[in-house]
């Protein structure tokens, strides 16, 4: 049954992100072709324009990305269509899980996308140096690999929007078990649910300092800092993150299981 449902929600949300990722990829592609012809205004004029299109494009899908999973959420459990998904004669966790998949796969689909399309628009032979340039530093200035490197800036970015697709649940969830006025509610338990653990992470980076003095430094000066300090803190946000994700899951899960309010 979670397979059934994954393929629908899949769907549902895929329909307007594809033409996202069609337009994209369109335009980064002509964006490509432009710039292999001389250099003159209107070409330049061309390149810009595909340019602003692909930045505007890449955005939205950023942004649809979690509203549609968040759209979907809220249709799916609370709305019209709700009264055959509760019909289902499937577990409420399960409906949850698919949801949470859904966001994740599309996540990790769209940033896939917005990774192909900046690599045809800036790949060149220059930029392609100048970025194993960058890493190759970074990653000395951290003391590691760049594998390393990547692989924990990935980590760091998928907790994040892992933790945000999590608010927005989380705030749905409470929101609408209210009579009234449900979708601005979610809206407000959302925004409080996500600046809370970031005021929590910043009150635990400060905690870190009093005892880590290298740590402190980033708190009181802009100059003078340690590349290991901010590794602490980086491995920690992590962590932190981690633990957040958990809790909003394990919370949505079990107040999810209390029951919905239909509209």
């Amino acid at each position: 049954m979670l397979r059934k449902l994954l393929k629908y929600d899949l769907k549902w949300c895929y329909k307007p992100l594809i033409v996202f990722y069609g337009l994209a990829l369109f335009f980064s592609v002509i964006t490509r072709v432009v710039e292999q012809f001389p250099e003159s205004v209107i070409f330049m004029l061309i390149d810009k324009i595909c340019c602003g299109i692909v930045i505007v494009m890449l955005i939205n899908i950023l942004i649809n990305n979690f509203i549609r999973a968040w759209v979907r959420f809220i249709k799916n459990l609370y709305k019209d269509e709700s009264y055959l998904t509760h019909t289902l004669p499937v577990h409420k966790n399960t409906i949850f899980l698919a949801k949470i998949l859904t966001a994740i796969i599309t996540m990790l689909t769209s940033a896939v996308v917005i990774l192909v399309c900046l690599v045809i628009c800036y790949g060149s032979e220059e930029n392609w140096q100048m970025f194993q340039n960058f890493m190759e530093q970074t990653a000395l200035l951290f003391d590691c690999s760049v594998v390393s490197f990547v692989v924990t800036m990935v980590i760091t970015l998928f907790f994040q929007s892992l933790f945000v697709i999590f608010v927005g649940y989380f705030g749905i969830i409470i929101g609408y078990r209210a009579n009234q006025f449900k979708l601005v509610k979610s809206i407000v338990i959302g925004f409080f649910a996500y600046i809370v653990p970031c005021l929590l992470t910043l009150g635990v980076m400060y905690g870190i300092g009093i005892f880590d003095p290298e740590v402190m430094k980033l708190f009181q000066s802009v100059s003078g800092f340690s590349m290991k300090a901010l590794k602490t803190l980086l491995w920690s946000g992590i962590a932190l993150y981690l633990i957040y994700d958990i809790v909003y899951y394990l919370l949505g899960k079990k107040i999810l299981e209390k029951g919905v309010n239909v509209d």
